[in-house]
């Protein structure tokens, strides 16, 4: 496609046939920017600047599916069907493995050539070994009913810290209602046994993210992935630091399992809290340009300005609605599952959290972060 074109209004047609220079794909996600004549996709180029003529005729245009499974869209919407379409080639995310298999055939592979990793219901006790400025990687496929998970987990220790970074994702069936997934929550129990500390963290369904082969990738985690489309996201979204001050060798252990247990307590909105630091929000909410919101502090250092669920821009619109209602709404200490029947609003009980005496979670001002 020629310069010249670009300085004329593009008919539908046109759109259906122009595709991205990187990815050979339909240019049906914005932005799309054009270079030297040829034109890139939002995928491959999501910073790009858009080619306004072309972005003006594909608002009015429904995009099939670029992996052929027959559903329609609007631009808007493609990616985010395209994230979880059944029929999208996804590259394995284990260590060096380049197999590459439909999205709803990707458990089939991990069973058949990553078996040891594979766990159903629970994962047995998992043991890494830490020295000084030492790291460790691990991935874990854990099978819960019909729904298949991946658990992502980093660790490495700097000076006296041993910081376990992990994240979790949806890999099947996926789909943005998971009707018989909002129930389900995960059991990750972590121990240190040279410090002596054992935490105990819920993870919610609501903290679960569909799979994304170009975000999900050990070999990223590793450095040494060569994907020129794999992105340096935020992918281990979560962080539990352990002090472990005195000792040159640190073992850490953690299972992972289906909590089947059902406390009885006031109900938690489920938008109050931080999908990313799981911490209640208050005073600043801000949103993305899909409507999830997130704290402050989360808003300001996430990587890329992308949110982590939808992979929309994040920016600087507040949620004033959801503010106003954190200073209405009560809620519980978030250790009610292990004793406490602490309740008051998201404020009060986030400073009764760094006290309360049946706190099992480590937070980062237990060692005089900020």
């Amino acid at each position: 496609m020629t310069e010249a074109l670009t300085e004329k209004n593009f008919s539908s047609s046109q759109v259906l046939q122009t595709k991205c220079g990187e990815c050979k794909l339909v240019c049906s996600v914005a932005p799309v920017s054009e270079q030297a004549g040829s034109f890139y996709c939002g995928r491959c180029r999501p910073e790009g600047i858009p080619n306004r003529p072309f972005e003006k005729a594909a608002k009015k245009v429904i995009f099939p599916c670029v992996f052929g499974c027959g559903f329609h869209s609007f631009g808007k919407d493609a990616l985010e069907h395209e994230v979880y379409c059944m029929n999208r080639t996804v590259v394995c995310p284990f260590v060096n493995c380049t197999s590459t298999n439909t999205l709803q055939d990707l458990y089939k592979h991990i069973i058949g050539c990553h078996r040891a990793y594979v766990y159903d219901q629970e994962t047995p006790k998992i043991h890494h070994s830490l020295h000084a400025s030492s790291k460790a990687v691990g991935l874990n496929c854990i099978k819960v009913d019909e729904f298949v998970l991946l658990f992502f987990v980093r660790l490495y220790r700097k000076a006296d810290i041993v910081n376990f970074e992990y994240n979790v994702c949806l890999v099947w069936p996926q789909n943005f209602e998971r009707l018989r997934f909002h129930n389900m929550q995960l059991r990750l129990e972590i121990e240190v046994p040279q410090s002596d500390s054992k935490v105990i963290k819920l993870i919610q369904c609501k903290n679960i993210g569909n799979y994304y082969d170009r975000s999900h990738c050990v070999n990223c985690l590793l450095r040494s992935c060569d994907k020129i489309l794999h992105e340096e996201f935020n992918l281990l979204l979560h962080n539990i630091p352990f002090h472990v001050k005195g000792n040159s060798e640190v073992d850490v252990l953690y299972t992972v399992q289906e909590c089947k247990e059902r406390a009885v307590f006031v109900k938690v909105p489920d938008g109050l809290e931080c999908p990313v630091c799981m911490d209640y929000m208050t005073n600043e909410i801000y949103l993305c340009d899909a409507g999830h919101s997130f704290c402050a502090r989360c808003n300001r250092f996430q990587v890329k300005r992308i949110c982590p669920i939808c992979r929309h821009e994040m920016n600087d619109v507040r949620n004033f609605t959801m503010e106003e209602l954190t200073k209405q709404i009560k809620v519980p200490c978030r250790n009610v599952l292990i004793g406490c029947k602490f309740v008051a609003l998201a404020a009060d009980v986030l400073q009764h959290e760094l006290l309360c005496r049946h706190d099992l979670y480590l937070k980062p001002s237990d060692f005089g972060w900020s």
